[in-house]
């Protein structure tokens, strides 16, 4: 039975020997590694061996053509023993023992070294060691020759953005590509299992789903992603790949609610910060992604200090009302049925109080506190009325509008309900929720009912192109302001400043 290695616990350092005398002992291929390792580091080596492999020719070594001394170790930085004589690196560990240089032994007297040396690869600035402790070097090689992989990527690595949006695909187009339950796992699964990957969050809002990563050009260039996220069944037209500052440009953007259904909407900043809290949480982000979102998130302010007065800015709770004002003149008369008590539906309770007779608030689990909602000195109103899910179908037929709001996977109202809707008023659907939460078919069921989604509250409320294209360009400018910041993130890994 073979023997156990003993663990042996070590110190990992970097010494620092440049220009400093190191010696080491033995001419084969071993020393030829050791000799190697010291040249790297700017070393002053000096090689002490009868003869010498034919790797040697050519190195900046200095060699004494003869066996070992004791006396040679005298104001030696370091040595190696590398012999493939265990009596001759036992003699020179010794002599380095007597005058207290550090020597390091590449055979079985290794246990009783100074120091070992790690398996080792250099990228510029950067250096990656790999130590197992002695218990196994062909391990270490082999993990060290995999990040090896990576360092070489980080060169090249940069933000990445691949997505598809409102403006690329309409809402019924958006649905099949949504990242929701086992989709969602498993998109990040294979991302997690690619080359050249660093980090990445995934954006998925009724709007857009997007991947923002931080990936090596060839990985970000080879299509995998885009095959990952399903595009690879899109147009070129249906879906968008932004790399470096023109990623940086757009994420700002996207973050500052320029580039939502209704533009300077804010829910996104929101929506962006609980992308990086999950990505955290699951190990696919860290600082670096970390510091990306607080940069867009700080550049996104400036943008909505500057364009909000230029601006009638609507979240998209408010543009529903606001299309409620535009089609019901007899709102204070009306009952509004709410489905969903997320961070839209509580806007929709809140703005609708004044304006609706009765609001009939629908949840899933946790029961809303309307008093959290109405801050006015007045107390809370009394014309709103709780149910939860289980009792929709018993609560449609007291409805004149029904908005849905809910993060719900599917359908919430269905032709399943069609014997509880009073087909004789009219009813008023409008659809908050991506994928869709009403069945479009219920929009059949009676010419008194009228059913709007997303997509149809946008082009209701669409601006003129020429105001857009001046606020951009606005937008543009500010961000181009930002640009070292864009710079110093990027330099901070691709450059590898020293701290």
């Amino acid at each position: 039975m073979m023997e156990k290695l003993k663990q042996t616990k070590a110190l990992p350092v970097s010494l620092l020997v440049d220009d400093r005398p190191c010696l080491v002992v033995g001419g084969g291929k071993i020393a030829l590694r050791k000799a190697g390792h010291l040249l790297d580091a700017g070393a002053q080596v000096a090689v002490i061996a009868p003869e010498l492999c034919e790797a040697f020719a050519g190195k900046p070594v200095r060699h004494i053509i003869r066996k070992f001394k004791a006396s040679d170790v005298e104001g030696m930085s370091l040595v190696f023993a590398a012999t493939n004589d265990r009596y001759v690196n036992r003699q020179v560990l010794e002599a380095c023992r007597e005058k207290n240089v550090l020597c390091s032994c590449v055979d079985g007297n290794w246990a009783q070294s100074d120091f070992t040396t790690p398996a080792i690869a250099r990228h510029g600035n950067l250096t990656l060691s790999v130590s197992s402790g002695g218990q196994s070097c062909r391990q270490a090689k082999m993990v060290k020759n995999s990040l090896a992989k990576h360092l070489e990527m980080i060169e090249t690595a940069d933000l990445i953005v691949v997505g598809t949006d409102h403006r690329h695909l309409d809402l019924e187009e958006r649905e099949p590509f949504r990242l929701m339950g086992p989709r969602f796992e498993r998109v990040g699964w294979m991302i997690m299992q690619l080359w050249g990957i660093h980090e990445f969050m995934l954006l998925n809002t009724c709007n857009r789903v997007e991947l923002i990563v931080i990936a090596s050009r060839e990985t970000s260039t080879n299509g995998i992603l885009r095959h990952i996220l399903g595009f690879d069944k899109l147009k070129e037209d249906q879906f968008y790949i932004h790399r470096g500052a023109e990623a940086y440009e757009h994420l700002c953007m996207v973050s500052a609610g320029m580039l939502s259904q209704t533009p300077g909407e804010s829910h996104i900043a929101a929506q962006l910060k609980d992308a990086l809290v999950e990505a955290q949480q699951r190990g696919w982000a860290n600082s670096m992604m970390q510091e990306w979102v607080s940069s867009f998130l700080h550049v996104s302010k400036h943008i909505q200090t500057d364009v909000a007065p230029l601006l009638r800015g609507q979240e998209i709770e408010e543009l529903a009302l606001k299309y409620l004002d535009a089609h019901r003149s007899d709102l204070s008369t009306r009952t509004l049925l709410v489905l969903g008590a997320g961070v839209i539906g509580q806007g929709l309770v809140r703005d609708a109080i004044p304006k609706v007779g009765k609001i009939i608030w629908c949840y899933h689990k946790n029961k809303p506190d309307v008093s959290k909602l109405w801050k006015q000195a007045e107390p809370a109103p009394n014309q709103v009325e709780m149910c939860t899910f289980n009792d929709i179908k018993d609560r449609l037929g007291d409805a004149d509008i029904i908005i849905s709001a809910t993060e719900a996977p599917g359908h919430v109202l269905h032709s399943g309900h069609a014997p509880f809707f009073d087909q004789e008023k009219p009813l008023i659907l409008i659809d908050l929720g991506m994928p869709r939460n009403i069945d479009p078919a219920l929009r059949d069921l009676s010419s008194e009912i009228s059913l709007i989604d997303l997509d149809g509250l946008k082009y209701w409320y669409r601006r003129e192109a020429t105001d857009l294209e001046e606020i951009f360009i606005r937008c543009r400018n500010l961000i181009g302001e930002h640009q070292e910041q864009y710079e110093r993130i990027i330099n901070s890994f691709q450059g590898g400043n020293a701290q």
